[in-house]
C-alpha cells in the first residue's frame, strides 16, 4: 500500500461551531516517553511522519487529555471546536486494540480457535542480522522487520483462524509505522498462547570435517611449526593455535559447543563505526582489509580481508596478466531427501588468470 494519502474527504458536520485556532505546546515524541520510561532505555521509536521535513508533525501537544491518541484527538477537536482529521488506520487500531484485549481476556475460551497446543508456545527470530548494539548498549537496526518476521512465524502456528490477515493496517494510508504497530497488536491478541524471543547467537548444527584425523594432526603441526620461521607471528599464533586444537579434538568426536556457537557475534560499532565480529573466526587473520594488525579477536564487519591474492606477470608476447587464487567464494549443495535432507555449505577453492592494466606494478619480482 502506499504511504501517501491520495485521497481524502472534507466535510462540514457542525454549521454552528465555530472553529478555535488555539494550540498547546507540544514536545517531541521521542523526549517525551524518554521522560516517561526516565529509569528505561527506549531502544527504538517510530511515529507515522519522517523526522525529516516538518518537525512539528513528530511532536504531540503536552496536554494529555487521555492516555489514548485517538481518544485525545476526538475530545480536544470536539472541545476547542478544532479541525479533525482522521484515517481509516486509526479506526481500525483502535478496535484491532480491542479485539486484542476481548481475546486475552477469554483466552483459554478461544484457544482452540486460534491453537492446538496447551500452555505456551516459544516464538523464535533470528535478529543478528538486522539489529545491533550500539556503544551505549542500545539495540539499534531494522525493528519493523523483527516485528513481521515475529508475526510471520506467530502466523505459522495459527491453525484456523485468518487473525493476522484480519487485524493488519492494510489502507492505502498505511505507512510502515501503522503496519508495525497493527503487527505488534496481533503479538499481544495471541501472548497468552505464545511466549515471543529473538536471538542474536545463530549455530552450526552439524559439522563434517572432510579427510582423516592424520590429515588434521598434520595441519596442527604446520601451525606449530610457523612459530619456527623466527617471522614474529606469535601475535597471531596465540590466537590461531587454541581454534586449530578445538577443530582437531572435533574430528575426535570431543564436541564443545560452547565453541561452536561463539563462531561469530556480531556487535554494534557506534560513533560512525561500523559494526564488528566478535568470535573465533578472526583467529583466522593476522590483518584486516586495511592491513592493520589483528591482536584481539574483534574485526570490523567492513574489514574482512579479501578471499584470494593477486600476482602479476609479464609475458613476452605483449599480454600483462594476473593470478587470482584462493577462496572463489562459498557453495550450498542439498544433500539427501525428506526427513534426512541437509544442505551442506562449504568454502570453495579457486583460481583463475585475468589480464591486468599495463601499467599496474609487478609485484612479482
Amino acid at each position: 500500500m502506499s504511504s501517501q494519502i491520495s485521497q481524502k474527504s472534507t466535510q462540514v458536520v457542525g454549521l454552528k461551531v465555530a472553529k478555535t485556532l488555539e494550540l498547546f505546546e507540544h514536545e517531541n515524541v521521542k523526549e517525551y516517553f524518554t521522560s516517561l520510561y526516565k529509569d528505561k532505555v527506549i531502544h527504538a521509536i517510530s511515529v507515522d511522519y519522517p523526522e525529516t521535513g516538518d518537525n512539528f508533525k513528530t511532536k504531540i501537544a503536552d496536554r494529555h487529555t487521555y492516555t489514548h491518541g485517538f481518544v485525545s484527538a476526538i475530545h480536544e477537536a470536539y472541545n476547542l471546536h478544532q479541525h479533525l482529521r482522521l484515517k481509516p488506520d486509526d479506526v481500525w487500531l483502535t478496535i484491532a486494540q480491542g479485539v486484542s484485549q476481548h481475546i486475552n481476556l477469554n483466552a483459554e475460551k478461544f484457544r482452540s480457535y486460534f491453537v492446538e497446543h496447551e500452555e505456551k508456545k516459544l516464538i523464535k527470530v533470528y535478529a543478528g542480522d538486522v539489529l545491533y548494539l550500539n556503544e551505549k548498549d542500545h539495540l539499534e537496526g531494522d525493528w519493523p522487520e523483527i516485528v513481521h518476521r515475529l508475526e510471520n512465524a506467530t502466523s505459522e502456528n495459527i491453525e484456523k483462524m485468518d487473525l493476522p490477515k484480519t487485524l493488519e493496517c492494510d489502507f492505502s494510508t498505511s505507512t510502515s509505522a501503522a503496519k508495525t504497530a497493527s503487527r505488534v497488536i496481533l503479538l499481544d491478541a495471541l501472548k497468552q498462547y505464545f511466549d515471543y524471543k529473538i536471538f542474536f547467537r545463530c549455530g552450526i548444527p552439524k559439522v563434517t570435517l572432510e579427510g582423516s584425523l592424520e590429515d588434521w594432526v598434520h595441519l596442527q603441526e604446520k601451525v606449530v611449526n610457523l612459530r619456527n620461521f623466527g617471522l614474529d607471528l606469535d601475535f597471531w599464533l596465540d590466537r590461531l593455535e587454541p581454534v586449530i586444537w578445538k577443530l582437531v579434538a572435533t574430528y575426535r568426536g570431543e564436541i564443545a559447543e560452547e565453541f561452536w556457537s561463539k563462531v561469530f557475534l556480531k556487535m554494534g560499532g557506534g560513533s560512525g563505526m561500523p559494526p564488528y565480529w566478535t568470535g573465533w573466526i578472526t583467529a583466522f587473520f593476522p590483518y584486516d582489509k586495511q592491513s592493520k594488525k589483528i591482536t584481539t579477536n574483534s574485526m570490523a564487519t567492513t574489514s574482512v580481508p579479501d578471499g584470494r591474492v593477486n600476482v602479476p606477470f609479464d609475458t613476452d608476447i605483449g599480454l600483462y596478466l594476473s593470478f587470482s587464487a584462493g577462496f572463489l567464494g562459498a557453495r550450498q549443495e542439498l544433500v539427501g531427501s525428506g526427513d534426512d535432507a541437509e544442505v551442506y555449505v562449504s568454502p570453495l577453492i579457486g583460481w583463475f588468470v585475468v589480464d591486468r592494466d599495463k601499467n599496474e606494478k609487478n609485484n612479482s619480482n
